[in-house]
């Protein structure tokens, strides 16, 4: 049994969100002084949206964690992911794969050119990776299920090497 918890690599997540709620928070307070400005709703509706969008990042990056764990449970390796609220009170398994199923697992690097060809393609994409962007993750393509579908997890040398079989 192998287990894995990312920690985070990156602020991107953090400094969005904190420019999210001060530009909300300015858009609101410019509205104040304006009162008789027509479309005036539309600036106010554009702080709301910036807050939703700041409200999202904080639950998506800030409060959620995961675990990676390769376990030999029913004499087959699968890989498991499960999400942990901030408080680790609540543990969910958001991802079960079974390694036999992945046809390939690589390195993603940056602005990888294959991931956005990818992107393109509309397949599906799981996304376990607990920054936004990071320098380097995991991609791994799998079959699970019968559709091509692919997993975003934060790099690992060992889980890389165990992914890739």
């Amino acid at each position: 049994m192998y287990e894995f918890k990312p920690t985070r690599t990156n602020n991107k997540a953090q400094n969005l969100i904190l420019l999210f709620f001060i530009g909300a928070a300015a858009l609101l307070i410019v509205t104040v002084p304006l009162k008789g400005m027509p479309f005036l709703w539309a600036i106010q509706l554009f702080a709301i949206i910036l807050l939703v969008a700041a409200v999202f990042l904080v639950t998506r990056y800030l409060t959620k964690s995961y675990i990676y764990t390769v376990s030999d449970a029913d004499g087959q390796p699968d890989l498991y992911v499960t999400e942990i609220s901030s408080g680790g009170k609540r543990r969910i398994t958001v991802c079960r794969v079974s390694l036999s199923s992945i046809r390939c697992a690589r390195v993603s690097e940056g602005k990888d050119e294959t991931l956005a060809a990818l992107r393109k393609e509309r397949k599906r994409m799981f996304d376990y990776r607990p920054d936004i962007s990071p320098e380097k993750s995991i991609l791994a393509v799998t079959d699970e299920g019968g559709e091509e579908q692919l997993i975003l997890l934060a790099y690992d040398e060992e889980l890389l090497k165990i992914l890739k079989g």
